[in-house]
């Protein structure tokens, strides 16, 4: 049986939910967290494992506040988490010096700190010797290592200290009752609950609204190989014009020739973050759900392209995740339109992990009545109708 309503539902378990419930729970609000299987099941316990600059003015502060708060969880962690002091550096590498240089100077003039730089020849080889060996590369001192599901863990266990009951398998939906959310839905029964929080990723649409008629939201699915490399590289590296549109969305001219020349690609780009153990070789941006193991042949055709190596590196896992993607490519914080009691955060796309938490924060200052800031119109649920 459960126990007293809490102030606060959360559905969902992944680096929103859990940062949301954290938060909420150090307010002195009580709080109950439900997820369907585990923490971390979804994107967040199976990315590329890296918090990174989302390339957005408007998500960049939400990637500045969230380091903020990787900073205070690793005071505050018993579970080891601390993000790294410094950056690994990323490279976003190609074939182009010009479009390199245009690359830079655009870095350059918007993101000053990011203290972009040109690399290329002896000296681009002499930094990172497993990339080939005509690449130029722009290099963003930007990216935080950090294993997949360490974070989210991480704020599970501090909502946990803070007092927050996290309740696992629970398949729920929210419970409202003449426009105002009163709980969730468990099988016939509802939960009571002051107001309901929806931070279930690709699947928030349809909790919040079952009738179908609100679908800003899809499922992007990505894949990752882990794959053992004699010589990985330092820095995280991406394709300089990494393309993060589905593969239904993408034009022939998206796809350089120099980068993929095989259509059997289309739908996958390149990127490559070192870790522990192992190194985390993507990606996939496809709008059906994908058997993980039929893609590592074009993740190391398109790989090897840019880290000959790939080709024949060991394969150690495979795993896919579904990316909740907006129509506009940035999330939902706030308030439902239409029920009252109701919050919605999801839709961070890729970024989850690099502006999950600093999402969460901006929804709980909301939420309690002394937000610092507004949350900006291009964050509003009801901005695309």
């Amino acid at each position: 049986m459960p126990g007293p309503a809490p102030d606060v539902a959360i559905i969902g378990g992944g680096i929103v939910g859990t940062a949301t419930a954290a938060f909420l729970a150090e307010a002195g609000l009580s709080v109950r967290l439900y997820e369907r299987t585990a923490i971390a099941a979804g994107a967040s316990g199976r990315n590329s494992g890296i918090v990174q600059h989302p390339f957005d003015p408007v998500m960049a502060d939400l990637y500045r506040r969230s380091v903020e708060e990787y900073r205070r969880l690793g005071t505050s962690s018993d579970d080891g988490f601390r993000l790294p002091d410094e950056p690994a550096g990323l490279l976003l590498v190609g074939r182009d010096a010009d479009h390199a240089r245009e690359v830079a100077d655009q870095w350059a003039a918007t993101w000053p700190g990011t203290r972009p730089e040109i690399l290329s020849g002896s000296a681009l080889h002499a930094l990172e010797p497993s990339l080939a060996r005509d690449l130029v590369a722009v290099r963003l001192e930007i990216g935080f290592l950090v294993a997949p599901a360490a974070a989210t863990d991480a704020f599970a266990g501090l909502a946990r200290r803070n007092g927050a009951e996290v309740r696992l398998e629970s398949d729920v939906g929210v419970a409202t009752d003449d426009g105002r959310a009163v709980g969730v839905r468990v099988g016939d029964t509802v939960e009571a609950a002051g107001s309901v929080v929806v931070a279930a990723g690709p699947w928030t649409p349809a909790l919040v609204d079952p009738s179908g008629s609100w679908r800003p939201i899809r499922p992007i699915w990505g894949v990752v190989a882990s794959i053992d490399l004699a010589r990985a590289p330092r820095h995280g590296v991406e394709a300089i014009d990494i393309n993060i549109e589905p593969e239904d969305r993408r034009r022939p001219t998206d796809d350089p020739v120099s980068v993929r020349a095989d259509a059997a690609d289309v739908g996958v780009d390149f990127s490559l973050i070192p870790a522990a153990g192992s190194s985390a070789l993507g990606s996939t941006f496809l709008t059906d759900e994908p058997d993980p193991g039929q893609w590592i042949e074009a993740l190391r055709r398109v790989g090897s392209r840019y880290v000959p190596a790939v080709a024949a590196a060991p394969l150690v896992a495979m795993r896919s995740c579904a990316r909740p993607v907006s129509r506009d490519g940035r999330p939902f914080v706030g308030r439902a339109p239409s029920v009252h009691g109701l919050w919605l955060i999801a839709g961070h796309g890729p970024w989850g992990i690099s502006t999950g938490p600093g999402s969460a924060r901006l929804l709980v200052e909301l939420m309690r009545g002394g937000g610092r800031d507004p949350i900006p119109a291009a964050l509003a649920v009801d901005r695309l109708g």
